[in-house]
C-alpha cells in the first residue's frame, strides 16, 4: 500500500512524527518547500531528502542570509545544484535507511510465516525443516521475494517521479499479517505500507499505488505457469501457493477504499482500475480452482 503522509498542524499541539526519520517531534519544523514536518536534525532540505530541490529555481543567495566562514570575505559561487537562500550543494536522496531496512526484514519474516501456513500448521513446520529443508528454504524465500518486489516496486514508481518514498510497518497491519499464520481460511498479508511524500498529481499517485499491484499480478502469472512446468509434487504445491498469496495481496491492495492502492488508482482512473482489478479476479479464482481441487 502507499498512503501519502497526513500529518495534524503542530498549532493545536499534538505532536508529529518527523517525515523522515519517524521520531516524534513536539514542535516540528515546517520545510518551505515541500510541506512536510520534520526534527531539528532533519530540518534542512538536504536532510531530509527534499522531493522539491531540483524544480526550485537556482540563484544566489541573498548577501544577508550568507555568513561566511572565518578568513573568507565574500561569498562562494553558487554551485550547480544548490538551492536559493542555502549556499551547499545538496546531497542525492539515499536508496534506503536502516529503519526501512529493519521493517522490510521484520515484514518479510511475518509473510513467511503467512505463506508456509497455507497448508501445513505452525506445530509441522519443525518437521518440514527438517524432512525437506531445501524446499523449506525455497519456500520461505519465494514468499518473502514476492512481498519485497510488491512493496519495492511502489518505491521505485514514487523515486522515479522524484518523491520521498520508504517502507514502514503498520502495528495494526502486522498484528492482523501476524494472526493471519494461525490455519485460517482469509489470510490477511499487509503487515506495511510505501510512504510517499513531495508533490504529485492524481496520474502520478494513480501509477505508483497501481505499481504494486501490478507486479503481484505478474508473478502470479510466473508462479502459476510454473506449476504447470515443473510437475514436481512439493515444487508446485509451493509454486499455487505463492501464486495464491501473490494474487490474493493483488486483489486485497485494488479494493477501492480508504489508503488501499485501489482507491487512489481508481481516482485516478476508472478504466485503469476496472482492468487490473479483474485480471487479478480472474487470475484469483483460476488459482484458486486448483488449490482447492
Amino acid at each position: 500500500m502507499t498512503p501519502t503522509l497526513g500529518l495534524a498542524d503542530p498549532k493545536v499541539g499534538i505532536a508529529l512524527k518527523c517525515q523522515y526519520c519517524g521520531n516524534n517531534v513536539d514542535l516540528p519544523f515546517r520545510c518551505p518547500f515541500c510541506a512536510g514536518y520534520f526534527c531539528p536534525e532533519h530540518r534542512l532540505p538536504e536532510n531530509h531528502a527534499c522531493p522539491e530541490l531540483l524544480r526550485v529555481r537556482t540563484q544566489r543567495p541573498p548577501a544577508e542570509e550568507y555568513r561566511p566562514p572565518s578568513g573568507e570575505s565574500k561569498a562562494p559561487p553558487l554551485e550547480k545544484g544548490t538551492l536559493a537562500g542555502y549556499p551547499f550543494v545538496f546531497r542525492k536522496p539515499r536508496l534506503t535507511s536502516s529503519t526501512e531496512t529493519l521493517h522490510l526484514a521484520v515484514s518479510a519474516v511475518i509473510v513467511m510465516g503467512v505463506g508456509l501456513s497455507i497448508h501445513k500448521p505452525v506445530y509441522e513446520w519443525v518437521s518440514f525443516l527438517f524432512r525437506e529443508p531445501l524446499m523449506f528454504l525455497i519456500s520461505a524465500l519465494t514468499f518473502a521475494a514476492m512481498f519485497l518486489t510488491h512493496e519495492l516496486a511502489h518505491k521505485a514508481a514514487a523515486r522515479h517521479y522524484g518523491l520521498w518514498a520508504e517502507f514502514r510497518l503498520s502495528l495494526m497491519g502486522a498484528l492482523l499479517t501476524l494472526i493471519s499464520i494461525a490455519p485460517i481460511p482469509l489470510k490477511f498479508v499487509s503487515p506495511g505500507a510505501v510512504l510517499i511524500a513531495g508533490a504529485a498529481d492524481k496520474k502520478i499517485v494513480g501509477i505508483t499505488a497501481l505499481s504494486g499491484p501490478l507486479t503481484s499480478i505478474a508473478l502470479t502469472s510466473l508462479f502459476f505457469a510454473l506449476y504447470f512446468l515443473i510437475p514436481d509434487g512439493s515444487f508446485a504445491l509451493m509454486m499455487l501457493d505463492a501464486a495464491f498469496l501473490s494474487v490474493w495481496l493483488a486483489l486485497l491492495n485494488l479494493i477501492p477504499y480508504g489508503i488501499l492502492d485501489g482507491a487512489k488508482v481508481f481516482w485516478w482512473s476508472k478504466h485503469v482500475w476496472a482492468v487490473s482489478f479483474s485480471v487479478s479476479l480472474f487470475l484469483g479464482l483460476a488459482v484458486l480452482r486448483y488449490l482447492l481441487f
